[in-house]
């Protein structure tokens, strides 16, 4: 039998306060990337080897960075917001792919006083992770546009009173800024809980390999759907550096 739900499921507690399965995985990939962290940090070198594993993420660093200046047009502002876009995309790319392997996707379970859940659950699969990301996001892009901008000259953006056309300008625009947290939200955790839907849905008819190909394609979806929020955070930061 399939089970899917868009809320959060609870599968322990600790005091007063409910951890759902979601929360664990986010645990488990940040745990992850902490050790994986001081892993590769201590094994740099000011002076690398020819052909050593420092090399190939100093290449993909010089790369994402980039990218990242061609997108911001600007080389200082591609170093200043490098460090928050990389971080959304490894962080959502490393959640993504972790959901895909064995063990998720309802291979485990736990019984629970409100039923039996699966202890691993994909955490851009619950809306609350997805709109964690999304504040973090929108809160960032506030601060480099005030950062840029001041905070006299940036809340003019906002609340404009020269005109009545840039009053007007000034409303759709904070609109469009409170839309972004719905809009980064929602995209990736609809993106995800399809991916995963659909995976259960072939695994539950026709396991064993077919489900493989999807898998393959899930890996895809996941990578592009990091892809696009950073990118996104990305323009938009852009986007609030400008002034009307």
């Amino acid at each position: 039998m399939i089970k899917i739900s868009l809320e959060p499921e609870y599968v322990m507690k600790i005091g007063n306060f409910s951890i759902s399965n979601t929360l664990i995985c986010s645990w488990i990939t940040i745990l992850i990337l902490v050790f994986l962290t001081f892993l590769v940090r201590k094994s740099f070198k000011k002076i690398p080897k020819a052909k050593s594993l420092q090399n190939l993420f100093e290449a993909l660093i010089e790369k994402i960075l980039n990218y990242i200046e061609t997108v911001a047009g600007s080389r200082s502002l591609a170093q200043e917001v490098f460090p928050l876009i990389a971080t959304f995309f490894i962080y959502i790319v490393s959640e993504n792919l972790l959901a895909l392997l064995p063990g998720f996707l309802g291979a485990l379970k736990i019984e629970t006083p409100e039923g039996t859940f699966p202890l691993l659950k994909s955490p851009n699969a619950d809306l609350n992770s997805t709109l964690a990301l999304a504040l973090i996001s929108v809160f960032s892009i506030q601060y480099f546009g005030i950062k840029t901008l001041g905070f006299k000259r940036y809340l003019k953006r906002f609340f404009n009173f020269a005109s009545p056309l840039k009053w007007i300008i000034g409303i759709f625009e904070l609109l469009s800024d409170l839309t972004k947290i719905l809009s980064l939200s929602l995209r990736l955790f609809g993106n995800v809980l399809a991916g995963e839907v659909l995976l259960l849905t072939v695994a539950f008819f026709l396991p064993y390999f077919l489900p493989l190909p999807f898998m393959i394609l899930e890996i895809f979806v996941g990578i592009i759907q990091a892809f696009i929020f950073a990118t996104l955070s990305l323009v938009f930061i852009k986007s609030a550096q400008m002034e009307f």
